[in-house]
């Protein structure tokens, strides 16, 4: 169905137009020009849609974009229909409050993200994002984390993003978490506490938690792969990335501290300033991390606070017999 004819007769309508002869003199054309474009035989000229758009107090941008859709071939059509659908939003958003505009604009942002496969967020929005991820998983997780203490109590991800987790869990989705330690941070008392303390967290969700020592990890030539692939994508040193429904992946690019708290000493918080959202089937291919999980060798199930501070205790002699 023709869009032009019915601006017409919305013409013919505001000015009381009882003939084509009137319509005619009233856009200043032919009579017969006139007949074709109300039966939608014809398509206006631009300089007549901006006239048209004028006579009714539009915007002519709806009316131009009317007479391409009513123009275009059948196949065609969708799209100009679905620009005529984003000019139709964009011209009754209100001006006020002013979260309506900026977040129009936002969305704006994200749709002309879409034709690149990719999506990028930053600072809160960035946890923001991969808490919706969570919370349309339907079937597994399989996330990778070497900043982990970032899921520490008060931190970033804590508890919007493990209350996702625990959520999603409970629909059934299958989520498994790598936490990558460092030999380094597992000779420093608080930093064990911490990551028993996260892993508990994460356990008691109902998450499949796992942990591997980096030194051990880097020898295996699957994540020196895995580890080269991601940096070549531009993320983050030290990887997080979670992959959702083996279909979209999320990784970090880049962290940053943001002091949280005006009242005594702010707390440092652990950002993350950068998050890439991408469902490239190349991407999605390279950069999965489920593998990690058969690396018995070197990936190992959390079973509770004692066995896992007796295998740091167990690395820590293995370090010392090394140095001495």
């Amino acid at each position: 169905m023709p869009e032009i004819p019915r601006y017409v007769e919305q013409v013919k309508d505001r000015y009381g137009l009882a003939s084509d002869y009137a319509l005619a003199a009233k856009l200043g054309i032919a009579q017969p020009d006139a007949n074709l474009i109300r039966r939608g035989l014809k398509i206006p000229k631009p300089e007549l849609c901006i006239k048209m758009a004028k006579l009714l107090g539009k915007n002519p941008v709806e009316l131009l974009l009317a007479a391409q859709k009513d123009k275009a071939p059948a196949q065609a059509k969708e799209y100009w229909t679905l620009a005529l659908t984003a000019v139709d939003v964009m011209l009754h958003i209100p001006k006020s409050p002013k979260y309506i505009p900026r977040k129009v604009e936002a969305i704006g942002r994200e749709l002309r993200q879409l034709e690149s496969q990719t999506l990028t967020y930053g600072g809160a929005a960035a946890s923001a994002e991969a808490v919706r991820l969570m919370e349309i998983a339907e079937r597994s997780v399989d996330t990778l984390m070497e900043r982990w203490n970032i899921w520490k109590k008060g931190e970033a991800l804590y508890p919007s993003y493990l209350l996702a987790n625990q959520a999603a869990v409970r629909r059934g989705v299958k989520i498994r978490r790598l936490l990558v330690l460092t030999q380094q941070e597992m000779q420093r008392a608080p930093l064990v506490a911490d990551a028993v303390q996260v892993m508990d967290d994460q356990q008691r969700a109902g998450i499949n938690i796992y942990y591997a020592f980096r030194e051990e990890l880097i020898r295996s030539p699957a994540f020196q792969r895995l580890e080269e692939d991601f940096k070549k994508h531009g993320a983050a040193q030290d990887l997080n990335a979670a992959m959702f429904d083996g279909e979209i992946l999320i990784f970090s690019q880049s962290y940053g501290q943001v002091p949280l708290g005006m009242v005594g000493k702010p707390t440092p918080i652990t950002m993350i300033n950068e998050l890439t959202i991408t469902w490239k089937p190349e991407l999605i291919r390279d950069l999965d991390p489920a593998s990690l999980f058969d690396m018995t060798r070197y990936v190992f199930e959390y079973g509770g606070a004692p066995s896992f501070k007796a295998h740091v205790a167990r690395m820590k002699s293995v370090l010392h017999e090394g140095r001495s």
